[in-house]
């Protein structure tokens, strides 16, 4: 289990987000695996490390958000009556039910990397398969976070299929990091009468934090500056690469949205103050039909000393936010993608 210092609202509320959706995720497996009959064989094949991590993922949140313990079941039992009756599983029998998100080992399969829970039937042709679940507990109006990518890599990751174009927009992409960061680094060493040689060393760390929401506020500005920088220039490289095959750019947002693998059924359950607002079940062909694939997206601007940049398409919102690995003093930066579907 991380260290934590709960004195530091960022931190805290990443590691009892991270708490929150293990537990649900569990919760949820859980009770569809009870719906199917198969609840005793669920728990019994729970591997014992995985049952130590839900002992302390509980103990955290009954210390500092007791209300979320008594809400979970009935928002996790919610969600699956809500997936039984979209999915229409009573005409499926199930054989077994499985977590196997962050907190269990998964392999290189994208179908697998994007998958919370996976149910396992028999087709009527007597053939093993799969459902895979993406699940999601998400504050009611707020963006669901879908993939976080490393900047240096995320434009051949992610749109490939352009080839060279994609290779090279990422070597420019990747300039505007490293430059960016450099002058960031040397406004930041200036305030503090040093000199900056490239990297932040001992000498900084001896006086101030690197953690950008524990700067100053004159110089947590110059980091911000930094980040808009690079939105900026990724926001000037995902127009070139819409300008040069609207398709193909299309194609490439489904595994931003969280959809790498078309099998994919991603569930949210929206809540405020943990009282249940919405429930949804999408899967690939409600962002991505044939009938949907229009060209009718946009690429919004970046705004005033913003770090994100939005697309919109349809009913969707998806979001890019440059952001710190964790330390703002290297150039690893990475790329939140989060979406938003408008009511």
């Amino acid at each position: 289990m991380k260290d934590i210092d709960y004195s530091n609202h960022v931190q805290k509320e990443a590691i009892l987000n991270e708490c929150k959706g293990n537990l649900f995720e569990f919760l949820v497996a859980q009770s569809l695996a009870s719906r199917s009959k198969l609840e005793d064989h669920f728990l019994l094949n729970l591997p014992d490390d995985f049952k130590m991590r839900l002992s302390s993922y509980e103990e955290l949140i009954r210390i500092h958000e007791p209300k979320l313990l008594i809400k979970l079941p009935e928002l996790s039992r919610l969600t699956v009556s809500s997936i039984w009756e979209k999915l229409q599983f009573d005409n499926i029998e199930f054989t077994q039910w499985k977590v196997i998100g962050k907190i269990m080992a998964t392999n290189d399969n994208e179908l697998w990397n994007e998958t919370d829970i996976v149910g396992s039937f028999h087709c009527k042709a007597g053939l093993e398969k799969h459902l895979a679940l993406s699940i999601k507990l998400s504050k009611d109006h707020s963006y669901t976070n879908t993939k976080s990518a490393g900047v240096k890599s995320f434009l051949t990751k992610y749109f490939g299929n352009f080839n060279e174009l994609a290779v090279d927009l990422q070597s420019e992409l990747n300039n505007i990091v490293n430059e960016s960061f450099l002058m960031m680094g040397h406004q930041l060493y200036l305030m503090n009468d040093l000199e900056f040689k490239g990297s932040f060393d001992a000498e900084w760390r001896n006086i101030h934090s690197e953690l950008p929401g524990e700067l100053p506020i004159e110089m947590r500005s110059f980091v911000h500056q930094n980040y808009h920088r690079v939105a900026l220039k990724l926001a000037g490289i995902l127009a070139e690469l819409k300008q040069s095959n609207q398709q193909l750019f299309f194609e490439s947002l489904s595994a931003l949205c969280g959809f790498s693998h078309p099998e994919i059924i991603q569930v949210s359950c929206f809540h405020q103050d943990y009282e249940l607002k919405e429930i949804t079940v999408k899967n690939y062909n409600d962002f991505f039909s044939a009938e949907k694939v229009k060209n009718d997206y946009t690429l919004k601007e970046v705004k005033e000393l913003g770090s994100s940049v939005d697309i919109i398409f349809g009913d969707v919102i998806l979001q890019l936010r440059v952001k710190p690995m964790n330390k703002f003093t290297t150039p690893a930066y990475k790329i939140n993608c989060s979406i938003k579907v408008k009511k």
